[in-house]
């Protein structure tokens, strides 16, 4: 117990350079005679030690106390707290106790260098603590289920052994063994809905170091020319980084890559309002006749009305 209440001790004045001996006391319940033979065996123990009596009086420990016991160099420890302040982000809350354990050991104030919001995922109204579900059950080798929505529109019952989350295509997945498909898949967040870690362990299947691959071989790519309108042009530049677009008096056309997939289709047609597909010919084709058959659509049940 002593061990341990001294350890925090340590730790305190690491994080706020100075405390009283009552402060201290109050916090773990104990007396302040018992504070001061923990400060005796700290000491003791080499640590740097010590207190000051009167008004700004308190106990502390000496400013070079962190820079003699760490390893790291100083662009090191700043690098180091700016990579966890990133990191609490992600709105875990175990992220900012470490965060605030680490800044304190190696006597460097938090630093953010980076912001990223992950609240459209990892705090869905179905599943607050999504994340935190996801990274418990990758670390500790649990199994999970789910419901998955395909492109099909249809929901189908995954068991899966999660190994990685995967930031993609502007997405963030789950990669991981589908025990239904007996293969290594990729699985979009949004998509997964009642997910639950199960009470059943896996052995981790071995990974590079990044499996950030390129398309499958069964998923083709298809290169898209369109006349595109100004209102267009951003929201193409958000869905695809390599994007060539030209501009004359007349038009702007854009050029793109992409999967060619049942996706395609529908993000073409919600922005036929400010597109026109110049090729290929079938993506053309494809546009055409899916424009008229929601034309006839829209005819027959304003008729009917």
């Amino acid at each position: 117990m002593q061990m341990n209440r001294c350890f925090e001790i340590v730790y305190l004045l690491l994080e706020r350079k100075k405390i009283t001996a009552q402060e201290l006391a109050d916090r773990f319940e104990v007396s302040v005679r018992t504070i001061y033979r923990d400060l005796d065996f700290l000491s003791q123990a080499g640590i740097p030690i010590y207190a000051r009596r009167g008004k700004d009086g308190g106990i502390e420990l000496w400013d070079t106390f962190v820079l003699n016991k760490t390893v790291f160099s100083e662009a090191e420890k700043q690098e180091l707290t700016a990579l966890l302040e990133g990191l609490r982000s992600t709105g875990v809350q175990e992220e900012t106790q470490v965060l605030q354990k680490v800044s304190a050991l190696l006597g460097q104030p938090r630093q953010s260098w980076i912001e990223a919001d992950f609240s459209l995922w990892s705090k869905t109204a179905d599943q607050p603590d999504l994340f935190s579900l996801l990274r418990h059950a990758i670390c500790n080798r649990r199994r999970i289920q789910f419901d998955y929505y395909g492109l099909n529109r249809e929901a189908t019952h995954r068991i899966v052994e999660p190994l990685r989350l995967v930031f993609k295509a502007q997405a963030w997945y789950c990669y991981g063994w589908c025990t239904l498909r007996e293969e290594e898949r990729f699985f979009k967040i949004v998509r997964m809905r009642e997910v639950i870690e199960l009470d059943e362990s896996f052995e981790p299947r071995p990974l590079p170091d990044t499996i950030l691959t390129p398309l499958p071989d069964s998923e083709k790519s298809v290169t898209i020319t369109m006349k595109v309108q100004p209102q267009g042009i951003a929201r193409l530049m958000d869905d695809f980084q390599q994007i060539e677009l030209k501009s004359t008096p007349e038009m702007t056309t854009a050029r793109f890559t992409c999967p060619d997939s049942e996706w395609l289709l529908s993000y073409l047609l919600s922005m036929a309002d400010c597109t026109e597909v110049l090729a290929p010919e079938d993506v053309r084709e494809k546009m055409r006749r899916c424009i008229l058959a929601l034309a006839e659509q829209y005819n027959k049940k304003a008729e009917l009305e």
